[in-house]
């Protein structure tokens, strides 16, 4: 993936047999958020950068490790599966269950308010997110935020998408090889996210089974 700096975290579970969800779910979040001197450290270490979303992923699902940033991931994964039958699941069975990536394939600063500085019509952070698609092969892709749903594109290859009758303005469904490659964009979890409403969504539209 040669637009990918990134890589995404793929859980040990994702698309096979012992996979808690039926469908290949690809989380879609925002950027990553970092301090100079870690940027640095990548210029002399490149393999520690690409692998960097798969350290985040590891270090949400590190007990001994606390912090803030964790209530993200929680609150989006409590309201995927609040309504289904997967909802006593632990958190690694579940962040195993999926794959997670981020849209900007470069640091937006150290902290989340920065991100609106940022350019998410760039070339090649498109292209990184579709060469994702093709080596992940998800069923379902959820979105994070506005920004980068916006910036997400009409057509994934394969024809332009159809909006869902039911949720027209977050739900889109994608010609995709031969299938249907299911698009919703949700609130990003790390804002005013209501949890009821989102499991509602999830619950009606099937993703989570």
């Amino acid at each position: 993936m040669k637009n990918v700096f990134f890589r995404p975290w793929v859980g040990s579970e994702y698309g096979l047999d012992g996979s808690v969800f039926n469908q290949k779910i690809l989380v879609l979040g925002d950027s990553h958020y970092t301090d100079e001197s870690e940027i640095m450290n990548w210029v002399e270490d490149l393999e520690q950068s690409c692998d960097f979303t798969t350290g985040v992923m590891n270090d949400y699902l590190n007990p001994e490790l606390g912090g803030n940033w964790k209530s993200t991931f929680t609150k989006f994964m409590n309201s995927l599966v609040l309504k289904s039958v997967h909802s006593e699941r632990s958190p690694i069975e579940l962040w195993n269950s999926v794959a997670f990536y981020n849209y900007l394939q470069i640091p937006a600063g150290t902290t989340s308010r920065l991100t609106q500085h940022f350019n998410y019509s760039k070339e090649k952070d498109r292209n990184a997110l579709l060469e994702v698609i093709e080596e992940l092969n998800p069923d379902i892709i959820i979105s994070w935020g506005n920004k980068v749903w916006d910036a997400l594109p009409e057509n994934f290859g394969y024809g332009h998408y159809v909006a869902s009758e039911d949720f027209s303005n977050f739900y889109y469904k994608y010609p995709y090889k031969n299938r249907e490659l299911k698009l919703l964009g949700v609130t990003h979890p790390s804002t005013s996210y209501k949890s009821s409403y989102w499991a509602d969504v999830f619950s009606k539209v099937g993703v989570n089974i």
